[in-house]
């Protein structure tokens, strides 16, 4: 008798064993019937778009600045239900507020600005038409998908009246997934947002946008010695601005742009030797060229004065002798860049 109950101990140990590591493998094998799938957006979803200016005749409605755009990456697990009984789709929810006059933007933090949102892999959605809704493919299948999702952003003139300023991180949308079978978003996986802008109003129209400038013929003797200079002539970029901003200005060098100094190469047309040419601001300094650019604090800009009170920039040209000067024609080709800050 007791041998018998020492084997039934033993044959029952083995079978609880058994069922045992059975169970394990279901559990792993089938996920739990309230699983939650969740995507995962990776990359950058901010653009920064330096300085844009707002041309002084735009129409409300109209695009302000080049596009810009940016690229998500979307990865999500496999759907395991498949054959379309579950899966997921993305969301959006904006933060922005669509704008009352311009429908299919949304408003940024400057009064006459708004951004419209463009999702360009699928279709060309655009998404800043209302505040929430989805965008890409519902995916149902049993194979994980990943895809890489552009997005394009076009400044947009939403009035008559517009703000120059900032805009500075100021968040467009929350991106989430959500999931068929359990109608249940996740929380917030990335955004759209725009990282850091400077919007400038143009205020002034140029009513002299070409000059030809004509110096006087000098002899070569007046111009013997190294730095002396002659031949001084006046003109005048016109301008007719409204109020609103502070106008600067900044020279470039057509020739030679990526001259920085105050004397103007010459021309390949040009047959003179050892002269250069200069040109002269309001208080007679000599003006120094820079890059062709409208951004704040661009090399050798200077500030003109307030758009309220200006009708022009006064210039001067002259000779400026380099070394032994040969005598010839002297010509020399520049351009100008207004900025409004």
């Amino acid at each position: 008798m007791h041998e018998k109950l020492l084997r039934t101990a033993c044959y029952r140990y083995v079978t609880l064993a058994a069922l045992g590591a059975s169970g394990l493998a279901a559990l792993t094998l089938s996920p739990p019937a309230n699983a939650f799938l969740q995507c995962s957006i990776t990359g950058n979803g901010a653009v920064d778009s330096g300085t844009v200016t707002v041309p002084a005749d735009a129409q409300v409605g109209a695009s302000i600045g080049p596009p810009m755009s940016t690229t998500l990456t979307v990865n999500c697990p496999a759907n395991p239900d498949g054959g379309g009984r579950g899966g997921f789709y993305l969301k959006f929810d904006a933060f922005a507020y669509v704008n009352a006059s311009v429908h299919d933007v949304w408003d940024t933090n400057l009064t006459g600005i708004g951004v419209r949102v463009t999702d360009v892999t699928f279709g060309n959605t655009i998404l800043s038409k209302t505040r929430s809704g989805d965008f890409g493919p519902t995916v149902a299948s049993q194979s994980a998908y990943n895809a890489d999702y552009v997005f394009t952003y076009q400044y947009v003139k939403t009035s008559a009246n517009v703000s120059s300023g900032k805009i500075a991180n100021f968040p467009l949308t929350a991106l989430h997934s959500h999931d068929v079978r359990l109608n249940a978003d996740s929380a917030m996986l990335n955004k759209l947002s725009i990282g850091n802008a400077t919007i400038a109003v143009s205020t002034c129209d140029v009513t002299t946008p070409s000059l030809g400038i004509t110096l006087p013929q000098i002899a070569v003797n007046a111009l013997r010695v190294p730095g002396a200079t002659a031949g001084n002539t006046n003109f005048s970029i016109g301008l007719s601005c409204q109020p609103g901003a502070n106008v600067f200005v900044t020279l470039t060098d057509a020739t030679d742009s990526g001259n920085t100094t105050s004397n103007l190469a010459l021309t390949g047309d040009s047959t003179a030797s050892g002269i250069s040419l200069r040109v002269l601001d309001s208080s007679g300094s000599p003006v120094s060229f820079g890059p062709d650019s409208a951004a704040p604090g661009t090399t050798n800009q200077w500030l003109v004065g307030p758009s309220a009170n200006t009708t022009g920039i006064p210039l001067t040209a002259q000779y400026i002798s380099t070394g032994k000067v040969e005598p010839g024609t002297v010509r020399g080709r520049m351009t100008f860049t207004l900025s409004y800050q």
